[in-house]
């Protein structure tokens, strides 16, 4: 199964061998507010294992590995994955990258502590959502985190990712994952989206 819409899966690959960075509207150089609150508060501690699912060029996943955490970068694209080796070894930061699919990730059962997803289920098709969740909840250890961040029913109208109802993501997600926490957020501003409204959700597996 395809776990984007075909236009996405095509662009991102035409954006990532034919961009350089600067020029791709998602990546930014910060991480979301809430994920650095996760780590200041030690909801996502230090020494944890992360997967960091679609990681691109690898922006949170070297934030994390510079916090402390393990980290295993899982993405589609070797030339994101060869721009997030560089980012790493910029910082100097241990980082695992790993080409593969978000629907089956080349990393055995219970690997995560933490399952991050950065701006991907909201790229994730209807009907590949349920694989997804059941893909993410194989990665994460019992009583482990999946911290999702993404587009919520709040963004103004446009072309780019589903914007996602709270139904979006609880339903393929509660037969893995009791809810911690689910609550929109505004995050930081984009000069074509200057008033972003996003989901942050924080889920344990059950």
């Amino acid at each position: 199964m395809e776990a984007f819409a075909e236009h996405w899966a095509r662009d991102f690959k035409v954006h990532y061998d034919d961009r350089e960075l600067s020029g791709i509207s998602w990546v930014t150089t910060a991480v979301s507010p809430p994920l650095a609150q996760l780590v200041i508060d030690a909801g996502i501690p230090r020494g944890a294992r992360v997967v960091d699912l679609g990681c691109g060029p690898g922006v949170q996943a070297v934030f994390l590995a510079r916090h402390g955490m393990r980290v295993t970068g899982v993405d589609r694209s070797p030339v994101a994955l060869a721009k997030a080796r560089q980012l790493a070894g910029f910082y100097g930061s241990e980082v695992t990258f790993v080409e593969g699919d978000i629907l089956a990730v080349p990393l055995p059962d219970d690997c995560a502590d933490v399952v991050h997803d950065s701006f991907v289920y909201h790229n994730v098709r209807p009907d590949a959502r349920a694989a997804y969740a059941a893909e993410t909840a194989r990665l994460a250890r019992p009583g482990g985190l999946l911290v999702m961040v993404g587009f919520s029913d709040r963004m103004s109208s446009g072309t780019g990712p589903l914007r996602l109802t709270s139904d979006d993501i609880l339903e393929p997600l509660l037969p893995y994952f009791r809810v911690e926490e689910l609550r929109r957020f505004r995050n930081l501003p984009t000069e074509k989206r200057p008033d972003q409204w996003h989901w942050l959700g924080v889920f344990t597996r059950r």
